[in-house]
């Protein structure tokens, strides 16, 4: 088992493999899994994220479902994230890039019933990896939310290393695979 970095590097390297075309086609077949879920239907507070270049893009989820659900992104506040109503007329470009709601609003988090995660990785017992910073770790720990982990087949490994305060997905998605209980 590699440790952390090791495998965040080494999952950088594969994702440049995938081109801006296979990308966006495999993040509508993910996005078109996420909504074939068992729930989906009946969520009607769900918090997506804005995709860094290398993520799964959510653009799909967040222009089909922001009229007929309540949709949320994080909003990077210091070493946390809080919780913010979607509004895709109301966007800013926030820490790292990423783009955020306008209104920083917080929700609180116990309201959120899906709540959609990126990661580097992911492991065949629904452990995530994420970029270090413990961002949705600390914000996952406040929810009862359905907690599902997006990533490209390629970034789900057979085992990655977890710690105690590392929170296990409840499902996670690929173009090819749904790993659940």
């Amino acid at each position: 088992m590699n440790n952390k970095q090791q495998i965040r590097q080494e999952i950088k390297l594969l994702k440049r493999s995938i081109s801006a075309e296979q990308r966006e086609c495999l993040s509508r077949e993910i996005a078109a899994a996420i909504e074939q879920l068992p729930g989906f239907e009946q969520a009607e507070h769900i918090m997506l994220y804005h995709a860094l270049p290398d993520e799964v893009d959510t653009t799909p989820l967040l222009s089909k479902w922001a009229k007929e659900k309540s949709l949320y992104l994080p909003v990077v506040k210091g070493e946390e994230l809080i919780i913010s109503p979607y509004d895709p007329h109301a966007v800013k470009k926030g820490a790292f890039g990423i783009w955020e709601p306008a209104d920083e609003r917080p929700i609180d988090p116990r309201t959120i019933e899906w709540i959609v995660v990126p990661g580097v990785a992911f492991d065949l017992r629904r452990n995530r990896l994420g970029r270090g910073k413990g961002y949705y770790d600390k914000l996952l720990g406040q929810t009862q939310a359905v907690k599902i982990g997006i990533g490209y087949d390629l970034q789900l490994l057979d085992e990655i290393p977890a710690e105690p305060h590392d929170i296990k997905m409840d499902i996670v998605v690929t173009e090819k695979r749904i790993i659940h209980l």
